[in-house]
């Protein structure tokens, strides 16, 4: 393998001197994150859907049994614990505090992704280096 010139490593070093490195780009991102991480550590936490069912009671004397658009509706956070599925029913009271918590979880997988990306980043520039620590010795 040809080696480059002494003068493509100054340039290369002139031209990315002011820029931060991969690593401290990942370090920092990491540092965000888990950060981020922290600040959820106080919120309410819960995995599920809040789903709306529309049904008929099964009373024949009810609307609802003659017109669709009379079907009783209503709010239920689903969960799926221990190998079933759960339906909760929710007042509406409560569908706000659920909804958030619920978004919270779902920040919480976000800010897992960005860490797990961090990780893949960190091991595919570890790998770079001993690529270019065995060509180096060759």
């Amino acid at each position: 393998m040809a080696r480059k010139s002494a003068c493509a490593d100054i340039w290369h070093v002139v031209r990315y001197s002011d820029m931060p490195s991969d690593r401290e780009t990942v370090q920092r991102k990491r540092r965000e994150l888990h950060e981020q991480m922290r600040a959820l550590a106080f919120e309410p936490l819960m995995r599920g859907s809040i789903v709306e069912r529309v049904r008929k009671c099964g009373r024949p004397n009810c609307a609802c049994a003659r017109d669709p658009s009379a079907r009783h509706r209503g709010k239920y956070l689903s969960v799926h614990l221990g190998g079933r599925t759960q339906a909760l029913p929710l007042r509406q009271e409560d569908e706000e505090r659920v909804g958030r918590a619920i978004a919270a979880y779902k920040r919480l997988w976000a800010l897992i992704d960005g860490l797990t990306e961090c990780e893949l980043s960190d091991l595919r520039r570890e790998a770079r280096e001993r690529r270019r620590a065995r060509s180096r010795r060759q």
